[in-house]
């Protein structure tokens, strides 16, 4: 038996298209939760159970947590052999589950399967989902090359699977996190044996509708996320990874970076990034539009980075489950 998971949050028709796509799944096995993060119109006033081929439960939550929170209540209710995570702006195809099902037989019991997020056909993203859903593809398109195993750090719970009890051997989710929730419990899965294996026909469509203020508020959690991850696990030098990591990015963004850092405008200059980047996508020339946004995406994170080190609290809080 396998659980559905649907941490959602203001996103109904989203959610209605997500449900319609495990409507047409090969697999019978399993059913649907979701778990309504405490959206302003209630899930269960709308949805109709009766309207799907599969067992259908909503929960809902006290107050807005963040998707962690979230998935933690629908996990510790749950009695299913495998849990699998969808987000509630992703649509299945047709044999998610049953790919994603083989492929966990095939690895051994204590494998965690990764599924891609993919960009639509009939999508028309914004130039900052266009972005992330570019950045994303590119990982996913090394992994499928081989290039390199996947590990924790790939572990995004927008499309994966995993046992149940492996999920609550390692403890769930830490709450929190708002970002890289599901990289730090991966980290928690794999130090427990569990082992990562990416399944790249195991495809979700991923219709990001991610708002400007929304994807601004991303590179300012990971940065809180990789200084909480940093004070958890010293052992893993998680400081010392990030920075190598961030000094072999484009030599052009490090020094844009480094000279709006010195004069502190880096906001400014994020803003003015990103006005350059719709202006670029507005005229279909992604090539210009992308390193803009990774920009953008790199001052915000900087600024972040070096608000915590000084000691100063930041509110990275979104109202997203999803």
């Amino acid at each position: 038996m396998i659980d559905v998971v649907i941490a959602t949050y203001q996103r109904p028709q989203g959610l209605r298209n997500c449900l319609v796509g495990l409507s047409r799944q090969s697999e019978s096995d399993f059913r649907v939760v979701v778990v309504d993060d405490s959206s302003p119109e209630p899930v269960a006033e709308w949805l109709r159970p009766n309207d799907y081929p599969f067992a259908l439960d909503t929960l809902r939550t006290a107050e807005n947590s963040g998707p962690a929170h979230a998935r933690n209540l629908a996990a510790k209710r749950s009695d299913a052999e495998f849990i699998a995570f969808i987000d509630d702006d992703v649509v299945p195809t047709e044999d998610l589950l049953s790919r994603h099902r083989r492929a966990h037989v095939a690895n051994g019991p204590h494998s965690v399967v990764i599924g891609p997020l993919a960009s639509p056909p009939d999508w028309r993203p914004t130039p900052w989902n266009r972005w992330e859903a570019e950045t994303i593809a590119v990982e996913y398109e090394r992994m499928r090359r081989g290039d390199y195993e996947p590990t924790w750090r790939q572990f995004f719970t927008g499309n994966a699977f995993l046992r149940r009890t492996d999920f609550l051997a390692a403890g769930g989710f830490n709450e929190q996190f708002l970002r890289a929730e599901d990289i730090e419990l991966a980290y928690r899965l794999a130090r427990l044996g569990c082992h990562f294996v990416f399944e790249p026909e195991a495809k979700g469509w991923h219709y990001s509708e991610r708002s400007l203020a929304s994807w601004r508020k991303i590179p300012q959690q990971y940065a809180w996320s990789d200084a909480a991850l940093a004070g958890l696990y010293p052992d893993l030098k998680w400081r010392e990874l990030v920075a190598r990591e961030r000094s072999r990015r484009n030599p052009v963004t490090r020094t844009a970076d480094a000279v709006l850092g010195a004069i502190s405008a880096r906001t400014s200059g994020a803003s003015a990034a990103i006005f350059a980047a719709r202006l670029a996508a507005a005229v279909r020339a992604h090539f210009i539009s992308s390193p803009l946004l990774s920009l953008a995406y790199e001052l915000e994170y900087s600024r972040t980075s070096e608000r915590l080190s000084k000691g100063q609290g930041i509110n990275t809080a979104s109202t997203a489950a999803g």
